[in-house]
């Protein structure tokens, strides 16, 4: 009897030894996005919108600023408002590769030009397509548009 119990509880114990070696290579084999912008975490939690991110420049020039923020930007999304002397733009909303739940979702920018502090500081919306929802966190990845215009800016705006 004691033989017979002891076989039982081997099996058992081999049984759940082997169902956790099936289940734990699926869960480590989930790909990880790559990281978009390198001094931010990957999964960005979201208590105010829009979500502000400075971007470090070292170029002075206005003119070459607000050039450059006109180019890269336009490129990725319809402007909606711009205040030259104000240093400020705004896009329209825009449908991103991201999504959040399985729901598409959108992303408008605001960006204020601050060379005098050596930064453009982004402001990042990001919500549900059509709705007015908003998700509690950002994905940083190298596929979200955000991160493109924030990597490219940086890269442009710094002195040769």
């Amino acid at each position: 009897m004691i033989r017979v119990v002891s076989v039982r509880r081997a099996a058992l114990t081999l049984f759940g030894a082997g169902v956790l070696f099936a289940v734990a290579p699926s869960c480590a084999s989930a790909p990880r996005q790559p990281i978009g912008v390198t001094s931010l975490p990957g999964v960005i939690e979201v208590r105010e919108w829009p979500y502000q991110i400075d971007i470090p420049i070292q170029e002075t020039s206005n003119e070459r600023i607000w050039r450059t923020v006109i180019d890269v930007v336009a490129e990725r999304a319809a402007i909606a408002v711009m205040d030259r002397e104000g240093g400020y733009m705004r896009t329209e909303w825009k449908q991103s590769p991201i999504t959040y739940g399985g729901k598409v979702s959108e992303e408008r920018y605001t960006l204020r030009m601050q060379p005098q502090e050596g930064k453009i500081r982004l402001g990042l919306e990001v919500r549900i397509a059509g709705t007015s929802t908003y998700p509690t966190t950002i994905i940083n990845t190298v596929q979200a548009p955000w991160t493109a215009i924030y990597r490219e800016l940086q890269q442009r705006l710094v002195k040769m």
